[in-house]
């Protein structure tokens, strides 16, 4: 942010001048909507030392110096793009940076997710769920969580689905399947030692597997009759957080869940009003 880096680069700074832009490196958008007084009163100086500091930065006054941190931060904004999965965010960005950056992460994850995406296996899949006997969900950790979250979405239109938080149950779980049932099983790498023992049993057992996943060639994408691919662009020893996959894979539940709903959307409308 160029402002910024004209407070940064300023040289022979007083003490209270060095509040001031301590204060406002890290408040920027506390700032633009600050007065002089109150950003005195927030860093202990005076209204002159934050007149003098501007007119350091070659800016008028204090009132000139915010209408170029207000273009500035505007700038910085609009030309946030292609985000880092790994690491979204840095160590001196403003709160609303973060939230622009996510924000950002989250619309380019989605559409990263869609043009996965294949129209016939969308349908096929909803096809295969709704005339399935019976449908098992499996997923650990988080992935757990999201099926979770799509277990109670569907339960709001009747449509119920098999599964339990225990890991080991979850395994045992799958000895009740056949090949009249689905099984939806989510995993990002799709190579998780349990992950791949249930997709085995359900295997073997026969059961159609609907695998959301990032590797193609993964060995749950091998014993997989659909896959939903998401974008493969997490580090797993580099990512400090899951926000990309997490996002990706709410994206594809809540699109198969929606789907699902249209189905048969009077009577799912009616039974949503009763809940």
């Amino acid at each position: 942010m160029k402002t910024l880096e004209n407070l940064i680069d300023i040289k022979n700074t007083t003490f209270n001048e060095e509040e001031i832009i301590k204060y406002i490196i890290a408040n920027p958008e506390k700032v633009i909507n600050m007065s002089i007084y109150s950003l005195a009163k927030k860093t202990h100086t005076s209204t002159s030392s934050i007149i003098r500091l501007c007119k350091k930065c070659q800016y008028k006054g204090f009132k000139d110096f915010k209408i170029e941190l207000i273009q500035s931060i505007d700038k910085e904004i609009n030309n946030i793009t292609n985000i880092d999965v790994n690491m979204p965010f840095k160590q001196n960005d403003s709160d609303y940076i973060i939230a622009k950056k996510i924000s950002q992460l989250s619309i380019e994850t989605v559409k990263a997710t869609y043009d996965l995406l294949s129209p016939q296996k969308l349908n096929s899949t909803v096809d295969q769920l709704i005339n399935a006997a019976n449908v098992f969900a499996i997923g650990f950790g988080d992935n757990y969580l999201r099926l979770s979250d799509f277990k109670t979405k569907l339960l709001l239109i009747n449509f119920f689905i098999k599964m339990t938080e225990l890991e080991d149950d979850q395994i045992r779980l799958t000895n009740l399947s056949n090949n009249s049932d689905a099984a939806i099983i989510v995993s990002y790498s799709g190579k998780t030692a349990k992950v791949i023992n249930c997709a085995k049993r359900f295997y073997t057992n026969q059961t159609p597997i609907i695998a959301i996943t990032s590797d193609s060639h993964s060995p749950l994408a091998l014993l997989a009759s659909q896959i939903f691919l998401i974008p493969n662009k997490e580090n797993i020893d580099l990512s400090f957080s899951n926000f990309s996959s997490h996002v990706s894979i709410e994206y594809i539940l809540n699109t198969i869940y929606s789907c699902i709903f249209k189905r048969n959307f009077t009577a799912n409308c009616k039974y949503t009003r009763k809940g």
